[in-house]
């Protein structure tokens, strides 16, 4: 009895372990962020025509033989700019950071446009603002997830959810438009 208790007690630290805490699923994305940059030069690079996005886009894939390690998406639009990098560890999603660079106005509303209409706000790219995301995954799941400001969207909010589906969706469609391009 005493044996069973003790191999059990053991069986249930030793599983307890392998689960990751967010914390330390952001301190190892972050430690593989910056080996994969640090290496990106020694990457094989697959470049495509984002076909699938409204907006006109590039797609790079840095990949070490055939394992995709980074992908950055790129998507320009008259209301703004999108940055997004992925980055992979063996196959799995561990980070992906996005840039969201919202204009004022749209890019072609110039100062004559909005003279003309009797507006006195136009285009300025000094006034654009840039909203930032950072999303943490361990085992391919999203685990954090800092919104603009820096600031942590709850794990147990209905926005944290819905957003790993979206992300993943992303995900893929862009390591298939990478493949089939």
């Amino acid at each position: 009895m005493n044996k069973t208790l003790t191999i059990l007690l053991f069986a249930i630290v030793l599983f307890s372990s392998c689960k990751k805490k967010p914390e330390d699923a952001v301190a190892e994305a972050m430690k593989h962020y910056n080996e994969i940059n640090n290496k990106q030069k020694d990457y094989k690079v697959k470049r495509v025509d984002d076909i699938t996005s409204a907006a006109s886009g590039t797609i790079t894939g840095y990949y070490r033989d055939e394992e995709v390690k980074k992908i950055i998406a790129e998507h320009f639009s008259d209301t703004g700019r999108v940055f997004t990098e992925y980055y992979f560890d063996d196959g799995m999603l561990i980070f992906i950071l996005k840039q969201n660079f919202v204009y004022n106005k749209p890019r072609t509303y110039t100062e004559e446009k909005a003279t003309a209409v009797g507006d006195s706000v136009w285009y300025d790219d000094k006034k654009t603002r840039l909203d930032m995301g950072r999303f943490f995954f361990a085992n391919n799941k999203l685990v954090k997830w800092f919104g603009p400001d820096n600031k942590e969207v709850s794990a147990k909010s209905w926005a944290f959810t819905n957003k790993e589906a979206a992300l993943w969706a992303e995900t893929i469609l862009l390591i298939k438009e990478l493949k089939e391009q």
